[in-house]
């Protein structure tokens, strides 16, 4: 190669490292590799702007909503100015970072001979960095001042850094009414006090690199992080299968979470030695659970939010995991749904399977508590077998608004669980065992058993090959035969739509508008009920000199929060659950208005 053009191509990768260096550098790429829990966001600013275009975000900073929210709003505004000017740096020198991250790890302590809890955090700044950096050197000067010698200067990898003791300082002695010196009670509380997750961490370390900040418990872990930022390779933990499959299953979105069971375990056995104890029955129950995966993203046509959860297995499900199954063509909710539910969900369970999974996890217990178990099982075990056997695995969770004004949100709510029954005699015969002492009858309605309480809220019936279990009102409506119509609902059919035509485990909506509106209709009777001098003065001077603030002038501002107003930022909220070769994913999404985006 001649010279000249050797000397280009120098410079050239040179360039090239120095862009790929003060580029986007990412939490999982500084993380250790025994990290067990990491999150990141990767370009705040990039989903600030999709947020903002949502209708739920626009709908949020219009006139109304922004009425009943501006007194909070505004005292917090103020009270973050005021600690600003406190640590003496200007109100506008905070800033949101373009990427940050933070990591929670296994890291082994040879004088405890056990692996500890420790962390590390990051954040890049961009051009604001100067502002968020005058903030963490005013809290530090702050830090000196009121613990003289706790925050000393270091170098780490051939920069400036600062130590910072976070050991809570030794508590005074005491001296019992004998006028006999007392041991001092350890202080307790905060992460890094007594009993706290970081209690065996002394120090911890803060470094500025440029336009990125680092906070570590570790110094090393610290260093090798600014490695990564200079140009080095990054740490392996995206090399990580447990953490690239978990993440893979999420995807990265708008933000993005992974907690891996293997190095947790190896942390939360330390400190509890009844989770090794009782790890061949968990084991049992959930199979070789690798990962657990959280991502939020907002960048799907007709979805404003998507948060996605995903479980990672090694080989196949088993256990509690094992248990929803077969995936199958989304449907219509069946007839006797009301067609006023303002929520409904399906799902499939293979009860059956059911009590081969209590027995096998019982045995799998320690020898004393599997003893005190088995003779319940053997008890009770031929008539739980009978009853699994019979149910499933459709089953149908629907929640409708009573509609009763001046009742909070919750009182307002019926719902009821609805489950494929194939034999009513084997069901009956388990209820019979139990629901008597608790105060449940049978009774006839319209030719079906239902077992009724002495207040009769809650009640259980059989009825056209279903099992139903909830409200009394809605087991009888149900047992009726239903008028269906639920599935001509315009909430229903925009959730059919999102959920899509590939099979799931289960599926279901819950109609937004129609479940805050009932809420606000709550909200707004008690309001007035307490605005109308439902509370005697006295108790409202009691209450405001304690602190709490009674509402005034709520019922009025959120007379302008109605239906009408909630539709266009709310869609539905729809979920679905469906099995993957390496887990289960489910989705809970946020859909657009019916109107538009």
């Amino acid at each position: 190669m001649p010279p000249r053009l050797m000397r280009a191509a120098i410079v050239a990768l040179a360039m090239a490292v120095s862009a790929w260096a003060e580029g986007p550098v990412t939490i999982d790429r500084l993380a250790p590799r025994d990290s067990w829990f990491v999150v990141g966001v990767d370009d705040l600013e990039a989903t600030r702007q999709r947020w903002d275009r949502t209708a739920v975000v626009r709908w949020w900073n219009s006139e109304p909503i922004q009425k009943l929210v501006r007194e909070d709003m505004e005292a917090s505004r103020k009270q973050a100015a005021e600690r600003l000017r406190e640590l003496g740096v200007p109100e506008d020198a905070w800033s949101l970072p373009r990427t940050a991250g933070a990591a929670l790890y296994a890291a082994r302590d040879e004088d405890l001979d056990s692996d500890q809890a420790h962390f590390l955090a990051y954040g890049d700044w961009g051009e604001h960095a100067d502002g968020v950096g005058a903030i963490m050197d005013a809290l530090i000067s702050e830090q000196e001042r009121r613990r003289p010698g706790s925050t000393v200067g270091v170098e780490i990898a051939g920069h400036k850094a600062t130590r910072i003791t976070v050991k809570p300082e030794e508590a005074a002695p005491e001296v019992g009414p004998d006028g006999r010196p007392r041991r001092p009670r350890p202080r307790r509380g905060g992460l890094f006090g007594e009993g706290g997750t970081f209690q065996h961490v002394e120090h911890v370390w803060y470094m500025r690199h440029g336009e990125r900040f680092l906070l570590g418990s570790v110094e090393q872990d610290v260093a090798e992080a600014v490695e990564v930022i200079e140009g080095g390779p990054d740490r392996g933990l995206p090399d990580e299968a447990a953490f690239r499959d978990g993440l893979a299953q999420v995807g990265r979105g708008d933000g993005w979470a992974v907690l891996l069971t293997e190095p947790m375990q190896r942390v939360a056995g330390t400190a509890s030695a009844q989770l090794g104890f009782l790890q061949p029955m968990l084991t049992t129950l959930f199979g070789q659970v690798k990962a657990y995966a959280f991502g939020l993203r907002s960048d799907e046509s007709g979805v404003q939010f998507d948060l996605l959860s995903g479980i990672l297995v090694e080989g196949e499900r088993r256990g509690v995991l094992a248990l929803p199954d077969p995936a199958v063509a989304i449907a219509p909710p069946p007839a006797f749904v009301p067609g006023d539910a303002v929520g409904y969900g399906t799902i499939q369970i293979q009860f059956r399977d059911l009590m081969k999974l209590i027995e096998t996890a019982v045995s799998a217990m320690p020898g004393e508590m599997a003893g005190m178990m088995e003779p319940t099982l053997q008890q009770y075990g031929p008539d739980l077998r009978k009853a699994f056997d019979a149910l499933g695995p459709q089953v149908h969770v629907v929640t409708r608004s009573a509609g009763m004004p001046g009742r909070d949100a919750q009182e307002n709510q019926q719902g009821i669980y609805a489950m494929a029954c194939r034999d009513e005699q084997a069901v009956t015969g388990l209820l019979n065992l139990f629901l008597p002492e608790a105060g449940f009858q049978p009774r006839d309605f319209n030719g079906n058993t239902i077992f009724s309480a002495g207040d009769d809220e809650m009640s259980m019936g059989f009825g056209g090959g279903m099992f139903y279990m909830g409200t009394t009102t809605l087991v009888e409506q149900c047992l009726r035969g239903g008028q269906g119509g639920l599935a001509d609902s315009p909430a229903c059919r925009q959730s059919m739509g999102a959920a899509g035509s590939e099979p799931a485990i289960g599926w279901g909506f819950t109609d937004m508008v129609a479940s805050l509106e009932a809420s606000r209709e709550a909200l707004v009777a008690a309001a007035s009920r307490a605005e109308r001098g439902a509370l005697p003065k006295g108790q409202r001077d009691l209450a405001s000199e304690a602190g709490i603030q009674l509402p005034e002038g709520l019922a009025e501002n959120l007379q302008d929060v109605d239906a009408e107003s909630l539709a266009t930022g709310f869609g539905p909220m729809q979920w679905d659950l469906r099995p993957l070769p390496n887990g289960l994913l489910t989705r809970f999404r946020l859909l657009a208005p019916a109107s538009g985006d």
